[in-house]
């Protein structure tokens, strides 16, 4: 996503849960901080979950494993062609298959 939008994303969020208490005090009186809290997390939790799923190709643990996935393709296409001598397959370092 471009950096504008996702800047615009932020602003609108926080804007809005700092505009929520004032909104929601006449209806739940002392339970909009509680009620406020809860939406704030929710907003926040969705917020870092799009920055982290914007891109999936990467180094990092919780990225797609590319490097693995090409490996995995190029040892079975050699391996139907008839060579021997296969690239060595890439296995997890730390539980973590980059």
């Amino acid at each position: 996503m471009p950096f504008p939008y996702t800047l615009l994303l932020h602003r609108t969020i926080y804007l809005f849960c700092v505009l929520l208490p004032f909104v929601m005090a006449q209806p739940l009186g002392w339970l909009a901080p509680v009620f406020t809290a809860i939406v704030s997390y929710t907003f926040f939790g969705l917020d870092a979950i799009s920055d982290q799923l914007e891109d999936p190709f990467g180094h990092d643990d919780n990225d797609l494993p590319t490097d693995a996935l090409v490996r995995t393709v190029e040892r079975e296409i050699l391996d139907s062609l008839g060579h021997t001598e296969l690239p060595p397959a890439l296995v997890p370092i730390d539980h973590v298959l980059n």
